[in-house]
């Protein structure tokens, strides 16, 4: 069996604390193994929504690895007192998981997103990795009833699901086990980045923890949402510790 990673507590919500090389080393161990993974890739935004939804907060707890996404899960983990280094985002686990899927000759499957938008960023990612097997893409509802069969049928072993939350965690956490897949992730909205869809912020802003500032710029309509994680987390994470 794999190694568990150190893990913390955040709002009761379980984060591995690891690196990028602990994170893969995790990938392929289960990607020997016939039991299914769930890969959480967690944000402020995320944790907020799991204070109230109780199934996005058990499909959270059930993850195998829970990975801090985002600016606000770092700084509240290092605020706590945990050694965590660095964010590690769900676009970066794409392309990551992509590369070691090309290396192992194993596949991947492209679930969620507009229409479209999964084939797009299929073809970026077969750009950058040649020899890399996507057994399929699809924009299918998650309540279509024959998806995870369909899946299983592409062979695909690894699955990324870009519902958004809560979706995507609900939906794996019910139906990973039907896919037939080794390792499943929750990537939100990385397809459309990856895709061309729309541009991912600029390393500068990346590299001083501004993406929240880029998704305003880009995406108004999520303003709200935004607000709530840059500042409605932070404030919950400093009254659940007092």
């Amino acid at each position: 069996m794999p190694s568990k990673p150190a893990r913390a507590e955040i709002l009761g919500l379980p984060v591995d604390l690891v690196d990028w090389n602990q994170v893969l080393d995790f990938c392929r161990e289960r990607l020997q193994l016939s039991d299914p993974a769930m890969i959480v890739t967690l944000n402020g935004e995320i944790a907020l929504q799991a204070q109230s939804d109780q199934q996005l907060n058990a499909a959270i707890k059930s993850a195998k690895m829970v990975l801090p996404e985002s600016a606000n899960i770092l700084f509240a983990l290092r605020w706590l007192g945990y050694p965590q280094r660095e964010k590690l985002p769900g676009v970066d686990l794409v392309y990551k998981l992509a590369g070691l899927s090309q290396s192992l000759g194993t596949s991947i499957y492209l679930l969620g997103g507009e229409p479209e938008v999964a084939n797009m960023a299929a073809q970026k990612l077969r750009k950058l990795y040649p020899s890399l097997k996507v057994a399929g893409t699809s924009s299918a509802d998650p309540d279509e009833p024959k998806l995870a069969a369909a899946i299983k049928s592409s062979g695909a072993e690894i699955v990324f699901v870009a519902y958004g939350a809560p979706k995507q965690e609900i939906w794996i956490n019910r139906h990973g086990r039907e896919t037939g897949a080794k390792i499943l992730v929750g990537i939100g909205g990385a397809l459309d980045m990856i895709s061309g869809r729309l541009p991912r912020a600029p390393s500068i802003m990346r590299l001083l923890h501004l993406e929240w500032l880029w998704r305003m710029v880009l995406q108004p309509k999520r303003v709200s949402r935004i607000w709530r994680s840059v500042a409605v987390f932070p404030l919950k994470v400093l009254i659940n510790r007092s």
